[in-house]
C-alpha cells in the first residue's frame, strides 16, 4: 500500500494564528558517514554571513532511521562561533522509554589550527524522575576542550527492540542556522501485515507523513529491492527557529516532516474512533454510582441553587490532595496503603488523585448531583497546537470539564491545584481538543478566556518625607492566571525560595532607588477570595534640584518600552491571556513641599483590543495617582506588530512622566512652641 501525504493544518485557532501551513512528507538508512575532514574555510572561520551575530551553526546534519533495523542514527557538524556557542557542546540525548538505547557514542573537537581532540569520557545518566523503582534518564556528554572557532562533531545510534516501530520525526528547523542536511527512512513494510497496532486498531491507512517544508524541498521515494521504499530528503541553507519575546508554540509552523503508521484512512474516521475508547474509559471511571450519589447529598443540601450545589462539590474536590502538584504515589506505596485506582469511588475513598483522576472525579460527582457533565482532552496552548490532520492522539495533554450551568456549558479545571471555580487554567484557554458530546465524542474549542477573568491591582500607600525618604506599603491583589501563577508555586517551592522569586518577580516593577521587599501573601490558599501580596517600600523617591522636587509621577516603574523593542516581527505576539491592571498611588507628602505641575492626563487605546488611562490630584498634603490598563486580546498577529508596538512605546512614555514639586519654607516655631 502506497504511503499518503496529508497537510499539517492546526484548527482553526487565534484568529488564524497559523494559516498557511504546508503539506508534510518522508527517507532509508544509510551507516553514518566517517568523520568529515573539515575545509580551510570552515577551520578559518569566525563569523557566518549567512547567520549574523549567531553563537554557531550546524555545518552538516543527518538523521537516518529504520525501522526494519529498529534503529534511528543523529550525526552532525557543528562550528562554534562564540563562548556562547560553546553550549552546543554539551549534549543531551532525551529519555524514550525502557525499550530504547543509546548505542555508539562518538564525537571530537577540531580546533581552528587542525588540532583534533577526541572525546574520550564515558558519557553519563542524568536523572529525570524516579517513580517508585521505575528511573527515567537521559544520556548526557561533552565534547572536548571547545572553544570559539572549534568545529565539533559527534554521532550515536537509538536503538530498539524488534517487537516495535518507531517512525521519525525530522524537526528541520533548528535553534540555529543549519547548512546542509540530510534525511533518510526505511519504514517496516506493513502490507498485508498487521504487524503494527497503532491506538485501537491495525493500521489501515498505511504509512502517512505530515509537515512544512523549505520552497523547492521535496521527499524523494527511493526504490528498495523486494518492492519496498525509503524516503529521502535533502536541504540546504535552513534559517534558525525564531526567537522573539512572547512568541505562541510554534513548532507546527516550523520546517518539519513527521511520520506515522497510520489506523485510518481519514482524520474524522482516526479522531472519532480513538475518542470512543477515551469516552467510554472516561464514563467507565466516572460513573455516578452510589457512592457518587451518597457524597453530593453529603454535601449540599435540597435548597441549594444549581450553582451554589456545583460550588460546592467543586470545592470538595479542589479540597482534596492533587497528586500531581504535591508527588505521584507509586504503584507500590499505594498497593502498601491498600489502595487500589480503579474509579471516582476509589478517588473519593482515598482523599487524593492526580490531575486527570480529580477531573473525572468532579464529572462523577456532578453526574451524580444532577448536571449534564462531560470531559474534554485538550492540548496545552502553553506547548503546541491541535493538528487534526496529524492522526496522533500524544498531541493532546491535559483532561478538563465542561457541565451545563443554566442552560450553558460552564469549563472547569478541577485538575488545576487552585483553579478557580468556572476558571481554566489559561493554557487550556482557546484550546481544541476532543471532547465528549451526547452519543459520541468531536472535535471542539474550550472556553475562551476574558480581561475580566484575570485581574492585577496595585495600591501604594507611602509617605515621603521633606528629604525625598520614601516609605509605606505596596498591596498587589491578583485574580485568575496570575493568582493561580503564584499559588501552584506555593506548592513547588519553600517559603524562603517563594520569597526570593516573588522579589525578583516585582524587581523591576519600582524605581531602583526604591527597595521593595515582599513581605507576605495573604489568601494564598483561598480561591474564594483575591491573593494578596504585601510588600514593603524603602528608599529614596525624588530627585532635588534648588529648590524643586522632582518624582516619578506614577511611582511604579514603567516595562511598556522594554517590551517591544525591535520594529519588525516575524512571529504572532502570543500575551498568554488577557488581563485587567489597575494602579493607584497615595503619597503623603511633608509640609514643604507644594505640587508646581502635574502630568496631563492619558486616554490610549488599540480600538477594540486595549485601553490606558492616567488620571493625576491633590488634595491638601496628599498627592494621588491612578492608572488602568486593559489588554482585551491575547494574540496579535505580525501584520497588527505595528500598532501594538506604538501603543506599548506611547504608554511607556507616560509612564515615565514626572511630577514637579517646589519646596516652600515652613514657618520656624518660637521658644513657647508657637509661630512666628
Amino acid at each position: 500500500m502506497p504511503p499518503f501525504r496529508v497537510s499539517l493544518v492546526p484548527s482553526a485557532l487565534f484568529r488564524a494564528l497559523l494559516t498557511g501551513i504546508a503539506a508534510l512528507t518522508l527517507a532509508a538508512p544509510l551507516h553514518a558517514v566517517e568523520w568529515t575532514a573539515p575545509t580551510p574555510d570552515e577551520l578559518k572561520m569566525t563569523a557566518d554571513p549567512a547567520a549574523p551575530g549567531a553563537p554557531a551553526v550546524f555545518l552538516y546534519r543527518e538523521e537516518i532511521s529504520d525501522d526494519h533495523l529498529h534503529f534511528h542514527s543523529l550525526y552532525v557538524r557543528i562550528k562554534v562561533l562564540t563562548e556562547k556557542g560553546k553550549s552546543w557542546g554539551d549534549v543531551e540525548i532525551p529519555y524514550n522509554g525502557r525499550s530504547f538505547s543509546v548505542t555508539d557514542i562518538s564525537g571530537r573537537t577540531i580546533h581552528p589550527d587542525g588540532t583534533i581532540i577526541p572525546m574520550t569520557d564515558k558519557p553519563l545518566q542524568k536523572m529525570l524522575l524516579r517513580e517508585g523503582a521505575e528511573k527515567y534518564k537521559s544520556t548526557v556528554f561533552s565534547l572536548p576542550a571547545v572553544e570559539p572557532g572549534s568545529i565539533i562533531e559527534y554521532r550515536y545510534q537509538l536503538r530498539y527492540e524488534d517487537a516495535i516501530v518507531s517512525s521519525p520525526r525530522w524537526l528541520i528547523q533548528q535553534p540555529i542556522y543549519m547548512h546542509k542536511a540530510h534525511y533518510r527512512f526505511v519504514p517496516f513494510d506493513i502490507s498485508g501485515s498487521h504487524y503494527v497496532t497503532v491506538g485501537h486498531g491495525d493500521v489501515a491507512g498505511g504509512l502517512m507523513w505530515a509537515g512544512r517544508l523549505p520552497e523547492g524541498a521535496s521527499v524523494k521515494t527511493i526504490p528498495l529491492p523486494g518492492g519496498a521504499a525509503a524516503y529521502e530528503l535533502d536541504v540546504t541553507e535552513i534559517p534558525p527557529i525564531p526567537q522573539e519575546s512572547y512568541m505562541p508554540p510554534i513548532e507546527s509552523t516550523t520546517y518539519r516532516e513527521l511520520f506515522y503508521y497510520a489506523s485510518a484512512r481519514t482524520a474524522d474516521e482516526y479522531w472519532k474512533r480513538e475518542g470512543k475508547f477515551w469516552s467510554k474509559e472516561v464514563d467507565r471511571f466516572a460513573n455516578p454510582s452510589s457512592a457518587m450519589h451518597a457524597a453530593v447529598a453529603s454535601l449540599t443540601t435540597p435548597a441549594d441553587t444549581p450553582e451554589v450545589k456545583l460550588r460546592k462539590i467543586y470545592s470538595a474536590v479542589m479540597g482534596l490532595e492533587n497528586t500531581s502538584f504535591t508527588r505521584e504515589h507509586s504503584q507500590a506505596e499505594n498497593k502498601a496503603e491498600g489502595l487500589k485506582v480503579k474509579t471516582a469511588d476509589d478517588i473519593w475513598a482515598q482523599k487524593r488523585g492526580n490531575s486527570t483522576e480529580l477531573t473525572r472525579l468532579f464529572i462523577a460527582l456532578a453526574r451524580a448531583g444532577g448536571f449534564k457533565a462531560y470531559d474534554m482532552i485538550v492540548v496545552n496552548r502553553d506547548r503546541d497546537l491541535l493538528i487534526t490532520n496529524y492522526m496522533e492522539w500524544q498531541q493532546l495533554d491535559d483532561e478538563i470539564a465542561i457541565v451545563q450551568l443554566d442552560g450553558a456549558d460552564k469549563f472547569f479545571d478541577p485538575g488545576e491545584r487552585y483553579a478557580e471555580f468556572g476558571k481554566l487554567h489559561w493554557k487550556h484557554t482557546w484550546a481544541n481538543g476532543v471532547r465528549q458530546v451526547d452519543g459520541g465524542t468531536a472535535l471542539a474549542a474550550s472556553g475562551n478566556i476574558s480581561y475580566k477573568d484575570s485581574q492585577i491591582g496595585r495600591t501604594a500607600d507611602l509617605t515621603l518625607d521633606e528629604h525625598g525618604a520614601v516609605t509605606g506599603l505596596v498591596r498587589i491583589v491578583m485574580s485568575g492566571a496570575p493568582a493561580l501563577y503564584w499559588r501552584q508555586r506555593a506548592l513547588e517551592l519553600d517559603d524562603e525560595d517563594l520569597h526570593k522569586e516573588y522579589d525578583d518577580a516585582i524587581r523591576e516593577e519600582f524605581p531602583e532607588s526604591v527597595e521593595a521587599k515582599f513581605d507576605h501573601f495573604i489568601g494564598l490558599t483561598d480561591t474564594d477570595h483575591l491573593l494578596m501580596a504585601v510588600i514593603k517600600v524603602q528608599g529614596s523617591l525624588g530627585t532635588l534640584t534648588g529648590h524643586r522636587v522632582i518624582l516619578p509621577a506614577g511611582f511604579f516603574a514603567s516595562t511598556a518600552t522594554r517590551i517591544f523593542t525591535g520594529e519588525k516581527r516575524q512571529t504572532p505576539v502570543d500575551l498568554h491571556y488577557p488581563v485587567y491592571r489597575a494602579d493607584a498611588l497615595n503619597l503623603t507628602l511633608p509640609p514643604n513641599l507644594k505640587i508646581e505641575s502635574l502630568p496631563k492626563n492619558a486616554d490610549l487605546a488599540i480600538p477594540k483590543e486595549a485601553i490606558y488611562t492616567t488620571r493625576y490630584a491633590q488634595s491638601a498634603n496628599k498627592y494621588t495617582f491612578t492608572r488602568t490598563f486593559v489588554m482585551g486580546e491575547a494574540i496579535f498577529m505580525p501584520a497588527e506588530y505595528s500598532s501594538l508596538r506604538d501603543f506599548y512605546q506611547k504608554m511607556g512614555a507616560k509612564d515615565e512622566e514626572q511630577a514637579v514639586f517646589t519646596v516652600v519654607p515652613t514657618p520656624a516655631a518660637d521658644q513657647n512652641g508657637g509661630r512666628q
